[in-house]
């Protein structure tokens, strides 16, 4: 009777593997993502690369802005270092092609719109500025708050989102403020904010307390309010459950996800929630518009079914290193860990790929800022793609050229 018992069980269990896997997968999402042990997980012995990772370039400056920005035009790079020196770079050889100095020393940016004739900064006396290619001061306005996100552009406008969450248009001819979309912050909020998005020509953006806010980017009336997450908990910092970091849109759906919350897939005709997962992130989520990638706060990398929010697959293996946002390439997953070091993975199934070390030794640690509260661990390094090229800012001190080939 016993034998006829356990083999059931395993009769049971063997024919749903695949939901108890999923099962499984929840409950480490819940429960076991926070461990008392937060040493990082060490990088494997001779591990052999399955890639070829060739680093094209390196240029060093002076320093970059702690929101820095770099813009592509045709076979050129432009950008601006923290001390004000705007340059033209060829992107082929990093040569520099022009640089000139301005008068102001710089926070955010460089940025631009489609037309990439002229370009937008943010001083340290937090003045927005325009200037055109040849760095000619076309005008300058002064800001009501600081701003660290990359604006967005729609028609002929600027918009910026503030720290105070406060989002704001402008002219880009005149500089002139089109219209201001202001909202109350919940008492105790994480200084990291969701960035903002443009679709079909309608504006979404995250908020603290778990909300997605859409706007009208002609007119910033106003539209709807999405809940994406709601506080659990008993103490404040256990109920704090802000959208952070990109939002992703995929035809019809909506994606979001909350540090210290869930992640959310809404039906954006309807703002209907069709699934929701107890996950928490940092960086928030990216795509390719077929996949979903998500880096946890304990720096898991997770893929999910767009559709059902099932796991695809999780990878485990970069535990605690504070990895950068996730980039996808190609059929690659790039992220830079808190030495500097790139970790590859396969898109497919989250297999590491390859591991580069841009640093000849393991003093390269990624410079984190000076910034308060939760954002002392987050690793800001950005990564671009430009033709077929990776470009990697590091350290807010150099830009790395990268190529990847199988």
């Amino acid at each position: 009777m016993k034998n006829l018992v356990v083999f059931l069980v395993v009769l049971f269990i063997s024919s749903c593997i695949g939901p108890v896997k999923e099962l499984e997968n929840q409950i480490n999402d819940v429960y076991f993502t926070s461990p008392l042990d937060e040493t990082p997980e060490p990088l494997p012995e001779n591990f052999q690369n399955k890639l070829s990772i060739k680093s094209l370039w390196v240029k060093e400056f002076d320093g970059l802005p702690d929101n820095p920005g770099i813009i592509f035009a045709d076979e050129f790079i432009y950008l601006i270092t923290s001390s004000g020196d705007f340059k033209k770079i060829d992107a082929t050889t990093s040569e520099v092609i022009f640089s000139k100095q301005l008068e102001f020393k710089v926070s955010s940016g460089v940025y631009t719109d489609s037309n990439k004739q002229n370009f937008f900064f943010i001083d340290t006396d937090n003045y927005l500025n325009k200037i055109d290619e040849q760095a000619n001061k076309i005008w300058r306005i002064k800001l009501p708050n600081y701003s660290l996100l990359d604006p967005v552009f729609f028609n002929n406008q600027i918009i910026l989102k503030y720290k105070n969450n406060n989002i704001q248009s402008f002219d880009m001819d005149l500089g002139t403020s089109l219209w201001t979309y202001k909202r109350q912050n919940p008492p105790l909020s994480i200084s990291i904010q969701s960035s903002m998005l443009i679709s079909d020509n309608i504006l979404y953006s995250g908020f603290p307390g778990g909300k997605l806010v859409i706007i009208d980017p002609e007119s910033g009336a106003f539209l709807s309010e999405l809940t994406a997450s709601r506080s659990k908990g008993v103490t404040d910092i256990d109920r704090t459950n802000d959208i952070s970091g990109n939002l992703v849109i995929i035809d019809n759906l909506l994606f979001a996800v909350a540090y210290n919350g869930e992640m959310v897939c809404f039906d954006r005709a309807s703002g209907a929630k069709i699934w929701n997962r107890n996950v928490s992130s940092y960086h928030g989520l990216a795509s390719d518009l077929v996949n979903i990638i998500l880096s946890h706060e304990n720096d898991s990398i997770y893929s999910f079914d767009k559709n059902t929010g099932k796991t695809v697959w999780k990878n485990s293996d970069l535990l605690h290193r504070k990895l950068s946002a996730p980039l996808i390439y190609d059929n690659f997953i790039l992220t830079v860990d808190y030495l500097g070091i790139l970790h590859v993975l396969d898109l497919d199934e989250g297999i590491r790929q390859a591991i580069f070390q841009f640093e000849k030794s393991f003093e390269g640690l990624v410079d984190f800022g000076d910034s308060l509260a939760i954002r002392d661990t987050i690793n800001t390094s950005k990564f671009y793609k430009h033709k077929d090229f990776v470009y990697i800012i590091l350290n807010h001190s150099k830009i790395i050229k990268i190529s990847i080939n199988e």
